[in-house]
């Protein structure tokens, strides 16, 4: 809100004179103030090499360590079971005071999250043949999705021929996962190893370039001109 000299003004509600502070709208300090706020506010480049640099060791080792990773996700995979069945468990304690039949729902499925989260440590060899049931299906079913997309999309030749192809192969990798799930999971772990190392490079570059594009921007000071104004009611 301003005053009756168009200038900000400030509600004390006591009647008093009182000290004001403000900045010249007339300044282009106070621009540059603005504009050095707004590239400060900005994700700093150190977070995104930090982020590449992480990406890159988890790919390294999902990619020479495929049966290591493959245990270590079934584990997590393991502690989020059971935290599900935990929480679904909870819930089923909490409206089992009450009467109707989603107390015998959440029970029978919180039970299910339990012993699957159970056997991920117990015996994960089942968790991950039963996993690698579903991805195989998951894989067909998208795969042949992509490929029927192809088929009838009226994009250019070269699109078509990619997409039945990327179809095609998706398919052909869930076949193969049903037939042969060790050699296809860990194939799986070292693609996701490839994807996160590429990922990583490109994020480095992305900080070289963020970092040079703030020491550009950066004007190194902030020269501001505070005026003292007292105005008695």
């Amino acid at each position: 809100m301003k005053n009756s000299e168009g200038m900000p003004g400030d509600h004390a509600g006591n009647g008093s004179g009182f000290k004001h502070y403000f900045f010249w709208e007339s300044d282009p300090t106070v621009f540059q103030m603005v504009s050095y706020c707004a590239t400060s506010a900005k994700p700093s480049w150190k977070h995104t090499l930090a982020g590449g640099i992480i990406s890159i060791v988890v790919g390294l080792i999902l990619y020479f360590e495929p049966a290591l990773s493959l245990r270590i996700i079934l584990y997590f995979f393991g502690i989020i079971a059971i935290i599900i069945a935990i929480v679904l468990l909870a819930a089923a304690a909490f409206f089992s005071r009450g009467s109707g039949p989603l107390t015998p729902v959440l029970l029978i499925i919180g039970l299910f999250f339990l012993v699957v989260g159970a056997l991920a440590f117990w015996k994960p060899e089942v968790i991950g043949g039963f996993l690698s049931v579903i991805a195989s299906a998951v894989l067909i079913i998208v795969g042949l999705g992509m490929a029927a997309t192809g088929m009838f999309q009226g994009e250019s030749v070269t699109r078509k021929i990619l997409i039945i192809a990327g179809g095609i192969a998706l398919a052909l990798l869930g076949i193969l996962a049903i037939f042969h799930a060790d050699f296809t999971s860990i194939l799986i772990i070292r693609l996701l190893g490839v994807f996160f190392i590429a990922g990583g490079l490109v994020s480095i570059a992305g900080a070289f370039i963020f970092r040079r594009r703030e020491e550009k921007t950066d004007p190194g000071y902030i020269d501001a001109t505070i005026v003292e104004e007292e105005r008695v009611d």
